[in-house]
Parts: C-alpha cells; structure tokens; sequence
C-alpha cells in the first residue's frame, strides 16, 4: 500500500492466513492422532505492495526512516523518520480494507491519506496458489491533482515450509496519466512460535527511472495480539543511493 519515492516505501502490513487443523476425533472410545495440519502459510510483507486483505481487525504504527530530500541549498540529504498509522478491517471471509495516514512534516498534523480495498479472488491450499486484487486511493493534503488511484495484484503460494509471494502495483495521478509500477516478491517462514523471517526484492518504476532493493526483515510475536516487524531495504540498483529501513508495531483489536 508505491512509488520510487518513500511516499509508496512506508506500507507494511504483516498478515498471517493459517489454514485450520483437522480435529482429534475419538474412534472406539479412544482419541486417534489426527493428520498432520498444513504449514501456515506466513504471508508477511514490509516493503512489498500487500494486495491480501486483513484476516481480522488491527491497528498498526509503522515508521520508515531514509535518507530525505536534498537541500537546495547545501545538497545534504538528512535522515528522516516517517511515522505512519494504519487500521486494518476485514469484510467477511475474502475481503477487506486498509485506511492509513502520515502523522507530523507536510506543514502539519497529518498527511498523505490512503485507502485500499482488498479482495482474496482465490484462497490459497495445498497445491494451489491464492490470488488478490486490490484497489488503491493514494490523497493528497495539498491538491486534488496530486491524488493518485491503482490496482494491484498478486499471488501467495506455499512450497514446504516457505511462503512465496509476488505483486504488482500501478498507481497514476487522477489529474493526467502518469502511471507508475511498484513490483516486488517474498519468500517468508516460520522460525518457530515467535519468530518469522521474511526476504524481498522490489523494484519501482516510472518516469524518474527503475530503482531496485531487496532486504530482510523478521517479525516477532510479542503476545497472541501484539507483534513487531523490522525489515531494512538496500540498493541493488541505481535509485535508492541509501538503505531504507522499517519498524512496524500491529495491534489486532
């Protein structure tokens, strides 16, 4: 929920899809093991463009921090931090929608609303891969011209124990055609019941040219309800001169 430009960088949203377990049945009095439940398929994304929608309700506080613009006037680039909080909600079993916003710079409290409408068009399983769609409201505080809407897409499917995932998103601005591509996939897995691991490769492209990054990031489950995720994107082309990094807090309600 992108860009060549951190505006885009800031949108993770971590979502885990378990598949249920088969139940213990009792046989003849006594409990019989049951078949071995599928893996879970870890479908975690920081950086990625997340077309999946949320499995339930949450609050998430993330902050991007990367080297900004630079100055007109000496030519530094400073680091910036870039706080952003998101609220995740799911409408039945194979929707959802995202509402997040830029919190301080801008010249004001908040910045940069977006919104996406989220749709599973096939849920993932054993064998199969799962596809989403997603529809992407990008605001502007300053004009309407600078409002952008997209589509995305994407697929999970799960291999063993890992988690693979590809995406795509093009966004243009309202007021004329300018499209622009954010593109990117994952492997994700399981490091036992806290941790999961994740790697990413993206690219974005448009008129200012084709940047490319790929990093890790790990999560970890603070409690049933809390987890935190920090990730970090490096360059692997010219566009990103500097690495990114991100922290994010999720809150299920």
């Amino acid at each position: 929920m992108m860009r060549p430009t951190l505006k885009k960088a800031w949108r993770p949203l971590a979502i885990a899809l378990a598949l249920p377990a088969p139940a213990l049945l009792p046989s003849a009095g006594r409990a019989q093991q049951a078949p071995q439940a599928p893996p879970e398929i870890v479908a975690l994304a920081l950086f990625l463009c997340d077309t999946l929608p949320p499995g339930g309700r949450d609050l998430n506080l993330a902050v991007v921090i990367a080297r900004g613009e630079p100055d007109p006037l000496t030519g530094a680039s400073p680091v910036v931090a870039l706080p952003r909080l998101q609220i995740a909600m799911a409408l039945g079993g194979r929707a959802g929608f995202t509402a997040d916003v830029g919190l301080g710079g801008d010249g004001g409290a908040v910045h940069t609303p977006t919104a996406s409408l989220k749709v599973l068009l096939r849920a993932p399983g054993p064998g199969r891969t799962g596809l989403s769609a997603s529809l992407d409201l990008l605001g502007s505080t300053h004009s309407l011209a600078g409002t952008e809407a997209g589509l995305g897409l994407g697929a999970i499917r799960q291999v063993g124990r890992v988690g693979l995932r590809a995406s795509a998103s093009v966004a243009s601005a309202v007021s004329a055609w300018s499209p622009h591509l954010h593109a990117g996939a994952s492997a994700a897995v399981a490091l036992g019941s806290r941790w999961r691991g994740l790697a990413e490769v993206v690219a974005d492209a448009g008129a200012s040219g084709v940047a490319v990054g790929a990093g890790p990031t790990l999560e970890l489950a603070l409690g049933e309800r809390t987890a935190i995720t920090a990730g970090a994107l490096f360059a692997l082309a010219p566009g990103r001169a500097s690495p990114t990094f991100a922290v994010q807090l999720a809150r299920s309600l």
